[in-house]
């Protein structure tokens, strides 16, 4: 069996009573795990929600805002076992040195130029 688009470093446990872990969630932790974009347990999920309403003294932002940087950072190691530890590319090898552009003339300037050029000879 392939693990599909589950690379990821989350531990995966067979639990018989995920979906009643799913349920005693708080509704807004079962909002943030819809929109997530790990395969996060509903028992992970739990445990670092509690912890962040517990810090952020019931703010429900400073608690979205922990969760999104927890799973920013899970993310982050992720990347670097997925993909190498160069990725994303570094910024000097991404952005290639810019040259100047010359700025283009409108085109009705160009026109002017030809129109003249040929009254001329």
């Amino acid at each position: 069996m392939s693990a599909g688009n589950l690379a990821t470093s989350l531990r995966r446990s067979p639990r018989s009573d995920t979906m009643q872990a799913y349920d005693a969630l708080p509704a807004e932790a079962r909002r943030w795990l819809a929109s997530a974009h790990l395969p996060w347990s509903a028992r992970s999920v739990a445990r670092l929600w509690a912890l962040a309403w517990r810090d952020a003294g019931g703010d429900l932002a400073a608690v979205y805002a922990r969760m999104d940087a927890a799973q920013a950072r899970k993310l982050a190691r992720d990347a670097a076992q997925v993909w190498g530890r160069c990725y994303p590319v570094a910024p000097s090898a991404a952005a290639p040195a810019r040259r100047r552009v010359k700025p283009q003339v409108p085109f009705w300037q160009a026109l002017n130029r030809r129109s003249r050029t040929k009254g001329n000879a």
